[in-house]
């Protein structure tokens, strides 16, 4: 049975009813979504919305995530962070190892190989082993990203659980250059953030200008906020709450976890993009409010957010 990470899928959440499962692709076909599919996974122009459709399917299937459900997996986070083409696809290129936590589909490495980086240093986690299987569906790119990169793994699970998975045991601790998150933490409440910031921070490299760099909701007014059906009540029937941030608490999460393991961090976070940071992105930010609020509120906004090791 598929589960999220406190428990099985709620009930009906499965139901194609729902506002964010999208049974017609619209603007989530972006061209830069058609030229991957067209020049790196070789899928015909005449076939690729029929392929999308069947592979979303099958990923809602192992868990509908609302991101699933709008398509997401063809939205390439990482490259529309300001830091992208100069920091990271250079040190990719360059050598240097990257991780992408809750890389659902492994669109974003995806991405960095198709720009130049070396897939041999690229690697991926995610909490549903099915998901690699699936990428490579999706990708069509066995031959060029080989399997042993990719690990199914609860980044919130008990911690000799953890110390024993395979993030700690087959790709290591201090491993990594650069960690890439899109999408991730917002999943959880401040106690799992935490938690997790602290996991993630004992797989970065001990070098001073390692990165931890990605992109979550975030909110004008930080704090605690319930969840929305189906996803509102634990498996144990309480109610399930994720922490949105703005740049000064997410901020502070970042140097609670700083003192806990006692790595220093250089933090930054903004919500949406200032205008100056366009230039270095692969396609325009999300500078309006979302107009469909299926689980969003009006004060929701983007926040991208970097953390190097100093």
């Amino acid at each position: 049975m598929a589960k999220m990470l406190d428990g099985p899928v709620p009930d009906g959440a499965r139901s194609v009813a729902w506002p964010w499962y999208h049974h017609l692709l619209s603007t989530e076909l972006t061209l830069d979504a058609r030229k991957l599919l067209a020049a790196y996974s070789r899928v015909p122009q005449d076939q690729m919305e029929s392929h999308i459709y069947s592979i979303r399917d099958k990923a809602w299937g192992i868990f509908p995530w609302p991101c699933v459900g709008e398509f997401w997996f063809l939205s390439f986070g990482l490259a529309k962070h300001p830091l992208y083409k100069n920091m990271v696809l250079p040190r990719l290129k360059a050598g240097q190892a990257l991780l992408d936590v809750g890389t659902c589909l492994g669109q974003d490495i995806r991405k960095c190989i198709f720009d130049g980086a070396p897939a041999a240093n690229l690697y991926a986690s995610d909490l549903f082993p099915e998901y690699e299987d699936l990428a490579y569906d999706l990708w069509r790119d066995q031959d060029r990203l080989p399997p042993g990169h990719f690990f199914a793994e609860n980044i919130l699970a008990e911690n000799a659980t953890f110390t024993s998975g395979p993030l700690m045991t087959q790709l290591g601790p201090a491993s990594v250059d650069i960690i890439t998150m899109t999408m991730f933490l917002h999943l959880f409440n401040y106690e799992n953030q935490l938690k997790a910031a602290t996991r993630i921070l004992r797989l970065l490299s001990h070098k001073p200008g390692s990165l931890i760099i990605g992109s979550q909701a975030g909110s004008i007014d930080f704090g605690e906020q319930t969840l929305k059906p189906p996803f509102h009540r634990s498996e144990t029937g309480t109610k399930r709450t994720v922490f949105r941030h703005n740049p000064e608490s997410f901020e502070r999460l970042w140097k609670e976890a700083s003192q806990a393991t006692g790595i220093p961090l250089r933090i930054s976070a903004v919500l949406q993009a200032p205008t100056d940071f366009l230039a270095g992105a692969d396609s325009s930010f999300d500078l309006a409010v979302k107009k469909r609020r299926y689980l969003t509120r009006s004060e929701t906004r983007r926040l991208y957010f970097s953390i190097m090791r100093t």
